[in-house]
């Protein structure tokens, strides 16, 4: 669908870009597994030349630079490592693939002189990539919040609006907001790949995906949003977060992405439904806040024709190529990131149940903030909703397992940070 919409916005804007280019962005070729098929439905005239396998197009094209939006990992990995291995620039909307190949196509790119371009892989059309590399080049970024995956975003703000999780993701399904299969996007996993992408163009490094604490939405259910929303004045979003210390040569990374509980006031709980959001702390220009539609194909299709307009402009003016490199990059302990943290608990109604709980945490040395027992006349086990004060992430860890070893507390549980 990228692809497609691509291809119609470049030859839409032909006459557009011509004229601020001072040249023609010529289609030469293209490559899919039903290429006839797709070359029908856009109407392609005879002299593009048809590839069935993306790999072969990328080692023979007659092109000057290619875009990569096949999707999955290894064809698109084989497919960029081939045509900068040819010296020919890339433009790539693949989280996955920046993520998981980042340290090969850097020095794939640094090799061969060409560029590599991947405006669209993080919240489609907003130009976040192209603020950090440029913009902030005169500042040092200090940290970045964001709400980076619109299907999570859709399920919690309707949530609020009153459906449940799963008519809320049913919704999202329905409207195109949500693949069929959600579990990258509802996991946080879908977040974390564009986490990496935003740590690597910041500091240099690599970051891992796998490499820092990942939680998604699985467990939240919308009596937690509602709570949230009308006790503690707080929004539930999915938020990636990036804490950055040490220095240029060697940064110091604090990295997550979970479940958050998000004040009211704050502009990250502005953002609804499958927009995206991402709030940008600098040394000098304080905070900046980008917002708009983080999915679709035409958000991400405006990222993929921009990015080829300026890897087009800078091949034009024999400007070099930026040179990425990773660099040593040091992750701090999972475990040191301070936070309050909210915790539903389903306890079984017994005396003495509550002080184990406090017990527990207390030995850990986390301080309750505030405890809301619901009523529940008749019911064997009764929701409890606890709030703490902030605490090291590891510690908290460690009294959730041990509430959760209880015999008055079942495993059924949503444990969530706290923004502050």
């Amino acid at each position: 669908m990228i692809g497609r919409e691509t291809v119609r916005l470049l030859r839409k804007r032909r006459a557009e870009l011509r004229e601020r280019l001072g040249a023609e962005l010529t289609l030469v070729a293209v490559a899919d597994r039903q290429v006839g098929r797709e070359a029908r439905a856009l109407s392609l005239p005879g002299r593009v030349v048809r590839y069935a396998d993306p790999v072969a197009m990328a080692r023979s094209a007659d092109a000057d630079l290619f875009v990569e939006l096949l999707g999955g990992f290894d064809a698109p990995r084989r497919f960029a490592l081939e045509a900068l291995g040819r010296g020919r620039s890339v433009v790539t909307a693949n989280k996955r693939l920046l993520a998981y190949a980042w340290p090969q196509l850097a020095r794939a790119a640094r090799a061969s002189g060409a560029s590599l371009a991947f405006e669209g892989s993080v919240a489609g059309g907003i130009p976040v990539l192209r603020a950090l590399e440029l913009s902030f080049s005169g500042d040092r970024v200090l940290s970045l919040d964001g709400i980076l995956n619109g299907t999570t975003n859709y399920i919690l703000t309707r949530c609020e609006e009153g459906l449940t999780a799963a008519a809320a993701l049913r919704e999202a399904q329905e409207k195109g907001f949500a693949e069929k299969d959600s579990a990258l996007d509802l996991s946080g996993r879908d977040a974390a790949q564009k986490l990496s992408v935003l740590a690597g163009l910041v500091t240099g490094g690599w970051l891992k995906p796998d490499s820092f604490p990942v939680a998604g939405i699985e467990s939240v259910e919308s009596r937690d949003v509602a709570y949230a929303r009308q006790r503690l004045g707080k929004a539930v979003r999915l938020v990636a977060r990036l804490r950055f210390a040490g220095s240029a040569a060697a940064p110091l990374v604090e990295a997550g992405v979970s479940a958050t509980l998000v004040p009211l006031d704050h502009p990250l709980a502005a953002a609804r439904r499958q927009y995206n959001a991402l709030l940008v702390r600098t040394a000098s220009a304080g905070d900046l806040m980008f917002y708009g539609q983080g999915a679709g194909a035409g958000p991400t299709a405006s990222a993929v024709l921009a990015d080829l307009f300026v890897t087009a402009r800078d091949l034009l003016g024999g400007l070099p190529a930026p040179r990425p490199g990773p660099r040593p990059l040091q992750l701090a302990p999972p475990g040191s990131a301070v936070s309050g943290f909210y915790l539903r608990l389903e306890v079984i109604d017994l005396p003495g149940a509550l002080a184990r709980i406090a017990g527990a945490l207390g030995r850990e040395g986390v301080s309750i903030a505030s405890i809301h027992q619901d009523l529940a006349a008749g019911a064997r086990a009764v929701p409890v909703m606890i709030t703490t004060h902030p605490a090291p992430r590891g510690r908290f860890e460690l009294a959730r397992r041990r509430i959760l070893g209880l015999a008055a507390v079942s495993k059924r549980h949503c444990a969530m940070r706290i923004l502050g």
